[in-house]
């Protein structure tokens, strides 16, 4: 399991986040959706990104959206992620959201 705080990347329909990765981890969490308060284990990719893309503690984003994890995994285990803007955008709302990742 993941340590607390979680720090979900959640964005809204057209909305964008970039950002440099320092490093990552993959766990599990437990997360609390409304179709589940009890809660319930998911896969989780911890991105560690430069405090100057993340002002406010904890300096990393938990990114719980099987798609967008799909996408930045295999540039990660490549170690392909080191001086690269990473920019993540989200299309759609609540679970037909999807996520676009752009690399530079």
């Amino acid at each position: 399991m993941l340590p607390a705080p979680m720090e979900i990347l959640e964005l809204k329909d057209g909305e964008s986040l970039s950002f440099h990765i320092t490093n990552f981890q993959v766990d599990e969490g437990i997360i609390r959706p409304a179709h589940a308060p009890q809660g319930k284990a998911i896969r989780i990719l911890r991105v560690h990104v430069l405090q100057a893309d993340k002002p406010t503690f904890p300096h990393y984003w938990d990114v719980t959206g099987a798609g967008a994890i799909a996408q930045l995994m295999p540039m990660l285990e490549a170690g392909a992620y080191k001086e690269r803007v990473f920019k993540v955008t989200a299309n759609g709302d609540g679970p037909k959201r999807r996520y676009a990742v752009e690399v530079n």
